[in-house]
Parts: C-alpha cells; structure tokens; sequence
C-alpha cells in the first residue's frame, strides 16, 4: 500500500505542475478571490473551505487521544500541520511513509508529552469539535445547494488551475480518509467495515469520531 499510495503522491505532484489546465495561480483572478474570501460563487467558496475543514477531521483522526496503544514510529503532527496548507500533498506521504510502520498496534499521534495530557489531543479528541466541524461542514454545502451554480464551478474548473487542482485535492482527500478510518477502527477494535464511511465527503469521518466517542460513553 505504501508504494502505491507514494506513486500517487508523485502523480499528483506531476499532474499540479505540469499538466493541469486553465491559467497559474500568479494570473488567476478566481485564485485570487477565493484567497481574499471575495468570489461570489457559492460552490466555489464551500470547497474551499471544505478544504480547509478537511484537515482539522484529519487532525482529529491522528491526533486524538483516545486510541491506546499507538505504537507507530511515524509522528503525525508535522504532516498534519503541513495539510492545513497543502491538503493531500501533504497527507499522502505521510500514510505512504507509515504504511510500513503501521501494524495492529496502530500509528503514531502527537509527540507533545503524554498523550493523555495534550491539549491539542484533548481537543481533536471532543465531540464538540467533530459536532463543529460537522455543522460547519452541512452549512457550507446547504449554501451551496441553495445558492450556488454548478456549471459555474464547472467553468472555473475548466479555466483556472488552482480550482483544477484543488477539486482533485478534494476528491483524493475524500477517498484518503477511507483508509484512515480504516486504521483508525483497527486500532480502535471497530469493523473495519466503518471505512465505507469515507466515501461521504468530510461527513462520513466525523460520523465516525461521533459515533466511537458514543461507544466509549
């Protein structure tokens, strides 16, 4: 799994450089007003900030506390940190990299002293953080639906290469937390059948947080 999820990660790497089309993020008017927070596009500014709630659910799966028994050697936290930024540029090396190192004892979480007393840990590891993330999440994609255009999305997907490449950052970020949830449940001694869970965009995996802290209750 390792090579082929590192195969990936070169691809898309390749891909955003090389071959993605529309104008470069230094000539794109659209980069520049979803950056600014200024596009009048519904559908536009929820994947964007889909993308920017997709890290924090990944944050809460690797970060988390409650998982015992963390074994790996692989430190999630740089990666993580990195992801808020560059999304699955930055979390497929990491799964690539622990994909080795990952064993029934599960993979490494945060290094800042003991897990139990981390404050981010503690954090990633509430339900009212996964119940935050959720409704931000919902209400995004309600002002989509409801306000958005689709073929407008379309369009900029066609012409601008940031919103090419943050589309299929999107969609690799989705398909990249099955098998998250995958290691979190074996971890965690859940059915493995929860990484089915992943195919629902940002809402399956919180689904997931919120369901196991309910199972821990």
């Amino acid at each position: 799994m390792g090579w082929i999820l590192g195969l990936v990660w070169i691809a898309f790497i390749a891909y955003a450089l090389l071959l993605a089309p529309g104008q470069s993020p230094g000539s794109d008017p659209i980069f520049k007003e979803l950056i600014t927070m200024q596009s009048q596009e519904p559908w536009l500014l929820t994947v964007f900030s889909w993308l920017g709630i997709f890290p924090a659910v990944y944050a809460c799966m690797l970060l988390r506390t409650s998982v015992k028994g963390r074994g790996g050697r692989v430190p999630a936290w740089p990666f993580v940190l990195l992801s808020f930024g560059l999304g699955a540029f930055a979390l497929l090396p990491y799964y690539a990299w622990s994909s080795s190192a990952y064993g029934s004892s599960g993979y490494a979480s945060l290094h800042f002293g003991r897990h139990r007393d981390s404050g981010i840990g503690r954090v990633a590891a509430h339900k009212l953080t996964h119940v935050v993330l959720l409704l931000l999440t919902l209400g995004a994609a309600f002002y989509a639906m409801t306000q958005g255009d689709p073929d407008v999305y379309m369009d900029a997907f066609r012409q601008s290469s940031f919103v090419h490449i943050m589309t299929i950052d999107f969609v690799l970020l989705t398909l990249l937390s099955m098998l998250a949830i995958y290691r979190d449940a074996k971890a965690s001694r859940r059915s493995s059948a929860w990484a089915l869970a992943g195919i629902i965009p940002i809402v399956g995996p919180l689904i997931y947080l919120l369901t196991l802290e309910r199972d821990r209750a």
